[in-house]
């Protein structure tokens, strides 16, 4: 009885208070949206400008974009279709896709969970509203493909397709190296055939992108995110980020206390989730992977809050056993910008605490998805049934 009453205390909270925001300040991502310069749609103005300087010849990571791509050559190959239109046409279209596939995302696990239709309702509409939603099309981000490789390798897993749930995790870390973590779940698991393709995959995928785009693109990229330092903006959620945030000062908030070794210990924090996480679920089900998902993002040294879009599909999977788990998380990622700007400040004094919010929604993510993930049991390793069915919660 309490957790549900501090599951509705939570929900009441974001919900009133996104509101408040949005009646007192409006939306920055839907104006975002809504906006008719193509630069302003910084990350898709930066992934075009690659496509670009790929079809051209060019370095792909020199292209004078506004901000760096930090994504591997194969993303660029991924995009490439966007370069058959002008900027402002290309960005509606692309955003019109990322919508799409989300949809399906969450459409195909409340298919397969048999959910209620007011839950799917529900859930979908909390999505289709939230901040990383809305921040990822604003943007023009691309994690709508990774949601939809790793639910694709959530549903081949409950149907026992070894090779297709493999496929899936293996494009999934080919286009965001990131969440290298999930090549290791069916290798702890004892799961070969899972585990080959896999790393059958993720190494085809990155041959592709050193293929077309060249070795020199490969190695342009690993000096870039070897060389970008840890950002703290508030908008990035990872342990690691956070921990500097808060204990140096780094422009971004009033640090809690001054103290070396900010980076070192959130990254030792950040192993440790990693480690804790693959090693808890060895012997869990095909949930297991929204779990270890969930830490790979939390250890990365940059974990945008739009990545919740990644998760949330694993967010319907926990909804399908307890509305109080799952509410609170749908209802967390509706709080967008608009917050830490209450907090920030015009000089920039305000404590980190409160700008540190979106680590603590991602942390909740991950635990909530954890504890979800071991407590089921866990089928044979690659000799899994056809698809169980579970019951809407009550």
């Amino acid at each position: 009885m309490w957790r549900r009453g501090v599951s509705a205390l939570l929900v009441v909270l974001a919900v009133g208070t996104q509101s408040w925001i949005f009646a007192e300040r409006g939306s920055f991502n839907l104006a975002r949206i809504l906006n008719e310069d193509p630069e302003y749609h910084s990350d898709f103005a930066t992934f075009r400008a690659s496509v670009l300087a790929l079809l051209d010849g060019a370095d792909i990571y020199a292209t004078g974009a506004a901000l760096p791509n930090l994504n591997p050559p194969l993303m660029t190959v991924v995009m490439t279709p966007v370069a058959l239109f002008e900027a402002q046409p290309g960005y509606r279209l692309f955003g019109l896709v990322t919508v799409a596939l989300v949809l399906a995302c969450l459409l195909a696990v409340a298919r397969e969970l048999e959910l209620r239709p007011v839950d799917t309702g529900l859930a979908v509409a909390a999505v289709l509203l939230g901040a990383p939603l809305l921040a990822t099309v604003g943007l023009g981000q691309i994690y709508a493909f990774l949601a939809v490789a790793l639910t694709g390798a959530w549903l081949a897993a409950r149907r026992g397709l070894a090779g297709w749930e493999g496929a899936g995790i293996g494009l999934a870390v080919a286009l965001k190296p990131s969440l290298a973590p999930l090549l290791l779940l069916p290798v702890l698991r004892r799961a070969p055939r899972t585990a080959a393709a896999a790393f059958g995959t993720a190494a085809a995928g990155t041959l592709v992108g050193v293929v077309v785009c060249g070795p020199a693109a490969s190695v342009t990229w690993l000096r870039l995110v070897l060389d970008h330092p840890v950002q703290t903006f508030f908008d990035n959620a990872s342990l690691p980020a956070t921990l500097v945030r808060l204990t140096s000062d780094t422009g971004w908030g009033r640090p809690l206390v001054e103290v070396p070794g900010g980076l070192l210990v959130g990254t030792v924090l950040a192993v440790a989730v990693v480690a804790g996480t693959l090693w808890l679920v060895r012997g869990s089900g095909p949930d297991a992977l929204w779990a270890v998902t969930a830490a790979a993002l939390v250890a990365s040294p940059v974990t945008w809050n739009t990545y919740l879009v990644v998760l949330a599909p694993g967010v319907l999977v926990v909804l399908a056993r307890s509305r109080a788990a799952a509410a609170p998380l749908l209802a967390l990622a509706l709080l967008g910008q608009e917050w830490p700007v209450l907090w920030y400040g015009d000089d920039g004094t305000a404590s980190a605490l409160p700008l540190s919010l979106y680590c603590a929604v991602l942390l909740g993510h991950w635990a909530v998805l954890l504890r979800h993930a071991l407590a089921r049991p866990a089928p044979p390793a690659d000799v899994r049934p056809g698809p169980p069915r579970v019951a809407s919660a009550p």
